[in-house]
């Protein structure tokens, strides 16, 4: 594969039977996430799965909105959430306890002790809605194929990697045989064991045909068109404005007092925004003045 900026998800399915799949690949939007704070390289690698797996997932649930997976727990990580919008901006953030060494391996029950995962489904218009499960297996992969089993009642497999250059997810999915007027009863079982044959150097390394030849040469393949992601962060100066009219006059008051002004970082992308007196007064009235 060439140095250029790869950052792809494709669709596709398999002739005569009810399976579908897609397979993501990603290089700068991951990048670009990642490089907004100093992430030891193993939580870059969980950070990397997750933004492949919110890829995925985003092509599969089609809203006009936003979905998100977040994973909260009371371990050393406290939480880790990636999220999509409908044109495709990839954005994530870890949070851990920065007091501690970061080990090498990061099986998700233990660094996530007690924990959930949540996948929410936030429309531009309608109504929220979000699937939780808790978090029993290893890695993401198996927390995913749990939400799938038991939300959608759909078998799934998700294969996930990351290096800290690329990240990429291999997704597979039987659909009800009548959907897919399949003829094929083995396809299910046949093709989730080639796929589970794929390398993390074939998952990272290899364009998608390239690879679905490679697992899958003696299958008919059917492809549909490729789409591209990249990094975007929703936040905003209104927005974040929003958030700091939230926190009532008295208490924006005493930050002015204590330090002279507002500030506030996002934790996505790190962009800054600070906020003067005069800028809060008209919102919060005489209540804001601090003379």
């Amino acid at each position: 594969m060439n140095n250029l900026p790869i950052n792809e998800i494709q669709r596709f399915s398999f002739d005569n039977t009810n399976v579908r799949g897609e397979r993501v690949l990603l290089n700068d939007a991951y990048q670009e996430i990642i490089k907004r704070k100093e992430y030891p390289l193993p939580l870059e690698k969980l950070l990397g799965e997750f933004v492949a797996a919110i890829a995925l997932l985003r092509d599969i649930i089609k809203i006009d909105g936003v979905l998100s997976i977040q994973a909260k727990g009371n371990g050393f990580l406290s939480t880790l959430m990636t999220e999509c919008d409908e044109f495709q901006n990839l954005r994530g953030i870890v949070q851990w306890d920065e007091t501690q060494d970061v080990p090498e391996e990061l099986p998700l029950k233990e660094v996530l002790a007690g924990g959930y995962l949540a996948i929410t489904i936030q429309p531009r218009n309608g109504q929220r809605y979000q699937g939780i499960v808790e978090i029993i297996g290893d890695t993401l992969s198996e927390c995913l194929e749990q939400y799938f089993l038991q939300s959608e009642q759909l078998p799934s497999r998700v294969w996930l990697a990351a290096n800290g250059s690329q990240c990429g997810g291999l997704f597979l999915q039987r659909l009800p045989a009548e959907q897919a007027q399949s003829t094929d009863e083995d396809a299910w079982e046949r093709l989730t064991h080639l796929a589970s044959t794929v390398k993390e150097e074939e998952l990272l390394g290899l364009e998608t045909i390239d690879l679905l030849h490679r697992l899958y040469h003696e299958e008919e393949v059917r492809m549909y068109e490729m789409k591209t992601m990249q990094f975007g962060c929703s936040c905003s100066r209104e927005r974040t404005f929003g958030a700091v009219m939230s926190l009532g006059a008295e208490e924006v008051r005493e930050i002015l007092i204590e330090q002279g002004c507002v500030k506030v970082d996002c934790q996505f992308c790190a962009e800054k925004y600070e906020f003067v007196e005069a800028d809060l007064i008209a919102a919060l009235g005489d209540q804001a003045q601090t003379h």
